[in-house]
């Protein structure tokens, strides 16, 4: 199953690369090469795996999926196998033969492993998916590219490419169906992170003049208009959730289709601060096996970027932003704006 740092050491490394976004790339194309190049050494140490290893909801998800959907006799590509799990698991669902293919040295854990479990029908290719080609038709495109706000980790550029190039017609990707959510979502009280001129403290103290002051601007860096959601943050959404993006990779066409620009249009049912716009995704293998990294499902592995609000937003008040998406495959350079 592909790896992942550590959540405070992954996070910091995507705001590292974040906030110079727009001005190291102008393309999605060129941020793509850029998570290439860095995905390669990030994802090769055991304290990255053991985070994933030990999602149960991610691993028990995967295992259920690949069940059924993964049919005997299949050849299976796994795409970015990390510790080889995923195609593990297709190997005793009953694929015939299955290509592990990771670019990074790690795969020779997952040839260990693979070794001690007795499991011989794997061949593990350390390549570049991209620049990988089988000597034989794909029944099956295995993956687990979804970064914490789905397009991050290159997926829609890997899966489609292998879509296109070795999947036979008539394969199957897993998982294939995506949706996209950014909501308006509010707090536990006890769990709010206020805005520094918002903030209430004891004996009346007043932080309200910070909001407009210029010596407070010299220390603005940037860095409050994101922040990632702590597990057990979020009380409710403002209404009921709707995607913004949903698709299918067995029948999209290229990342370049998906709509950056969308307007999220909510009514608040009673007085309640808005903190912010909260990302998640959900991933159905068929429709009966999926999962979801709702701020509001059980815990995973993934976390929650949240683009600040910090609103009191009065009961039947209409709430209208303008989502652009950027460079859809750096989240950093996605912005919220009220219309």
């Amino acid at each position: 199953m592909r790896s992942r740092l550590s959540v405070t050491a992954t996070r910091a490394l995507r705001s590292t690369v974040g906030y110079g976004a727009a001005k190291l790339a102008s393309s999605d194309r060129l941020m793509g090469a850029i998570y290439d190049l860095t995905n390669e050494t990030n994802f090769s140490g055991l304290s990255e795996h053991e985070e994933m290893l030990n999602d149960s909801v991610r691993v028990d998800t995967y295992h259920e999926g690949i069940r059924r959907n993964v049919r005997r006799g299949d050849v299976v590509l796994d795409l970015g196998t990390g510790s080889g799990l995923l195609a593990f698991m297709a190997s005793r669902a009953g694929a015939a033969k299955v290509y592990a293919v990771e670019h990074s040295g790690f795969i020779e854990v997952a040839r260990e492993i693979a070794a001690h479990n007795d499991i011989t029908n794997i061949e593990f290719v350390q390549a570049n998916s991209r620049e990988f080609t089988p000597p034989e038709p794909i029944d099956v495109v295995l993956h687990e590219q979804m970064g914490d706000e789905l397009l991050n980790e290159n997926m829609l550029e890997n899966v489609l490419d292998l879509r296109d190039r070795v999947l036979r017609p008539g394969g199957r990707i897993l998982p294939a169906r995506f949706k996209l959510f950014i909501e308006p979502v509010t707090f536990h009280e006890s769990m709010r992170v206020r805005r520094f001129w918002n903030t209430e403290l004891p004996d009346g103290l007043d932080l309200s003049a910070i909001e407009h002051s210029v010596t407070a601007a010299r220390f603005d860096t940037g860095r409050t208009e994101q922040l990632w959601v702590r597990p057990g943050s979020v009380a409710s959404t403002l209404g009921t959730p709707a995607p913004i993006l949903e698709f299918d990779l067995h029948t999209l066409d290229t990342g370049d289709s998906l709509q950056l620009d969308h307007v999220v249009s909510r009514t608040a049912p009673a007085d309640t601060i808005v903190d912010g716009f909260c990302v998640w995704f959900e991933a159905a293998f068929d429709d009966h096996c999926g999962l979801s990294t709702s701020p509001l499902s059980p815990v995973t592995s993934w976390g929650n970027r949240m683009f600040r609000f910090d609103e009191e937003i009065a009961a039947g008040e209409s709430l209208r932003c303008h989502v652009h998406l950027g460079q859809a495959v750096e989240p950093s350079t996605w912005t919220v704006e009220r219309l």
